[in-house]
């Protein structure tokens, strides 16, 4: 097989590809400047292909499939993520038309482009989506710009929850709270579906071999969710810590989400807070119906949520993150 990834240098993408050469695949990652691959330096057999979705290199006429991962979780700006999630992913769509190739497309997106729960109960992919942010409203839109193809070529779009792992720095955060003996938490329960990084893997690789229906969307996730103090409270116990509870009421994080942001406009550097963030943490409940990608392609989450924190946390330590 040969695969182009988008988003290689990422979390995700790195170990994407890691998996995929391991299994003796030809991988091409687009890159935008080879100079700085991340986790991608040792890595040996990859092809680099230098650009952007906006300036899309010539395509391998051999592809046979795409993973579309790159995209933004965190913008200085709201019209960013409309600029590259849904902007980029149709540049994208648009290059392989012209070059006459019609790959395999499977699309990362995220739990954030459906609805959120009302009541806990499980969201399923067929109920009618409604973001809360506007990262939420950008995947969905960029998966709208995916299901025009869907006729042209074979697409597949997987709705991750909060992805966690080595190499992630957007959970770090909290650990690292953690660690220091706090335990943030809110005026009222957030509860999330989790995804670790190893199951999302395993899944993109088995939508580059499984027999499917073009168009589908399918949940993905651990299948048990969590609550925010259950991740932290983990996380402490794994660390070897005690994490004293820290209410935080909603519209104080709102606040110092929004001052945040004010400073990732003026600097040009996103931040992990901020209001897009907030807005999604606010609705409270991010649960997601995993019974769809069962049924269709017999796929279940390996990893259980202890074993799963621990390789993370560990992988925080040894690397000195933590």
């Amino acid at each position: 097989m040969t695969a182009l990834v988008t988003g290689a240098t990422g979390f995700i993408g790195s170990r994407l590809i890691e998996r995929l050469l391991a299994a003796g695949h030809r991988v091409r990652a687009l890159v935008r400047n080879p100079a700085k691959l991340n986790w991608l330096q040792s890595v040996e057999n990859l092809v680099l292909l230098k650009g952007d979705l906006f300036s899309l290199p010539d395509l391998p006429a051999d592809c046979e499939v795409v993973f579309h991962l790159a995209g933004l979780t965190k913008a200085a700006k709201p019209r960013d993520y409309y600029t590259v999630n849904q902007g980029g992913t149709a540049s994208l769509l648009e290059k392989l038309e012209t070059s006459g190739l019609a790959p395999r497309f499977i699309h990362l997106s995220s739990l954030a482009a459906g609805r959120p729960s009302p009541d806990r109960t499980p969201v399923r992919e067929d109920e009618p989506p409604c973001p809360a942010s506007a990262y939420g409203r950008s995947k969905l839109l960029a998966e709208e710009e995916v299901l025009k193809r869907k006729e042209k070529m074979p697409v597949i779009i997987l709705r991750a929850a909060a992805i966690y792992g080595p190499r992630d720095e957007d959970f770090l955060q909290l650990f690292r709270i953690v660690k220091r003996g706090w335990l943030p938490s809110f005026s009222r329960e957030l509860v999330m579906s989790l995804c670790y990084l190893d199951d999302l893997v395993r899944a993109m690789e088995l939508c580059a071999s499984a027999p499917f229906r073009s168009g589908e969307i399918y949940n993905l996730a651990d299948p048990v969710p969590r609550t925010w103090e259950e991740i932290g409270q983990e996380a402490a116990r794994i660390l070897g810590c005690q994490a004293r509870p820290v209410r935080l009421p909603l519209w104080l994080v709102k606040g110092a989400a929004g001052v945040s942001e004010v400073f990732s406009r003026i600097s040009g550097r996103p931040s992990a807070l901020n209001l897009s963030k907030c807005r999604d943490m606010e609705k409270l409940f991010w649960v997601a119906d995993t019974n769809k990608i069962k049924r269709d392609l017999g796929f279940e989450t390996a990893w259980t949520f202890p074993q799963a924190m621990k390789v993370t946390l560990d992988w925080y330590r040894e690397n000195n993150w933590l």
